[in-house]
């Protein structure tokens, strides 16, 4: 792997945490209660749920490693943003269906699947 290649990874990487920060901060703004909603406190949400994720990927592979960085990530978001376990819940459903809902909306107008579903 040469430097253009992990360059290319990165400038990938930082992509996706934008995206991912644009849809956690729309989740956020459905809650009055949440606190810390300014672009900059909530990249470093996603990015510290990136880190979570991977970590656990790496080294607790599995449904349990996906449950525990699950049950941190909620602990993170309604730690930083002021809001309660439950409501870090919800904004993570929210994130996750409005990144869905916008793939599929690409997808139509594109012509081209970009989430396959497990049934026809």
């Amino acid at each position: 792997m040469d430097l253009g290649d992990i360059l290319l990874e990165l400038i990938i990487y930082l992509i996706f945490l934008v995206v991912m920060t644009i849809f956690l901060k729309i989740a956020l703004s459905f809650f009055s209660k949440s606190r810390n909603t300014e672009f900059g406190k909530v990249f470093l949400t996603s990015f510290l749920i990136t880190i979570i994720l991977f970590l656990f990927d790496y080294f607790l592979p599995g449904l349990l490693g996906l449950i525990i960085a699950l049950i941190i990530i909620w602990l993170v978001i309604s730690a930083i943003h002021h809001t309660g376990f439950g409501y870090a819940i919800l904004i993570t459903l929210i994130a996750l269906l409005l990144y869905i809902v916008v793939l599929l909306i690409i997808g139509l107008i594109l012509g081209i699947t970009l989430l396959p579903f497990p049934f026809p």
